[in-house]
């Protein structure tokens, strides 16, 4: 119990830490107000559907776009995370400290999701509140569609942090992120050019697109979906913590 509660507080420094270096930072704000002129965007387009007679009241297609959109944005968060203790040599700071490698990475992820909740996330729910002020939308098919978004994101900061472990360089990582996220947002798709039905099979599930529609077009959450988002997390924050052991080791 007391190394529980232990890393526990670990977890939290790091992780409120990277909350606040976010706040000061000019890239939170610039990602967040992309994020969210876009999803006001498809939000109004897709009112004017729904008042011309196309469909009823929903979130589907603004949550399509922008978990879409979440690939490309993901990595602007996490680029830095990593990669700037790393080439400040803050990270030497940090392994000598009594905090593990996997708690570093852990604290990493807990803040930047808790960036991405205040600043991306809780705005958004401003839509549905319309929606559901205005009209009768199916609000099972909402929530299920916000944690699609929800875990679609926690799935590219992961994604994001184990990019940023490899190199010192923001760039670089953005870019690893981005070839990953791409990869497995056409991942379903490349499998339809591709014989083998073995291939065509591990295409479908690693498919962050299959998973997130699934969620986002669906009322009720299947729990095949949930343990893709959450195993795909736990696997990337692992190799990280991997990849930090690595480097102290060999420091």
């Amino acid at each position: 119990m007391e190394s529980i509660t232990r890393s526990l507080n670990a977890i939290w420094v790091v992780a409120k830490q990277e909350f606040e270096l976010f706040t000061v930072s000019p890239i939170v704000y610039f990602v967040s107000a992309v994020w969210l002129f876009f999803a006001g965007l498809f939000f109004a387009v897709s009112l004017v559907g729904f008042n011309t007679g196309f469909g009823e009241p929903s979130m589907n297609g603004v949550l399509n776009s922008m978990i879409f959109l979440m690939v490309f944005l993901a990595p602007a968060f996490t680029m830095r995370s990593l990669s700037d203790e790393i080439r400040s040599g803050t990270y030497e700071l940090l392994i000598t400290s009594p905090i593990r490698e996997w708690e570093v990475v852990v604290g990493k992820w807990v803040g930047v999701m808790g960036v991405f909740l205040f600043f991306v996330f809780i705005p958004m729910l401003i839509y549905p509140a319309i929606l559901l002020w205005r009209g009768n939308p199916d609000e099972a098919l909402m929530i299920s569609g916000f944690i699609s978004l929800f875990l679609t994101s926690g799935t590219m900061f992961a994604i994001g942090l184990l990019a940023s472990s490899f190199t010192q360089y923001q760039i670089v990582a953005y870019l690893i992120s981005l070839v990953v996220g791409v990869f497995m947002l056409v991942a379903d798709g490349v499998s339809s050019i591709v014989n083998s039905e073995f291939v065509v099979e591990v295409m479908r599930d690693v498919s962050l697109r299959d998973h997130y529609i699934a969620l986002v077009n669906r009322s009720l959450v299947d729990p095949v979906d949930l343990a893709y988002f959450i195993g795909v997390i736990v696997i990337a924050l692992f190799l990280a913590s991997q990849v930090l052991t690595t480097r102290r080791i060999s420091a």
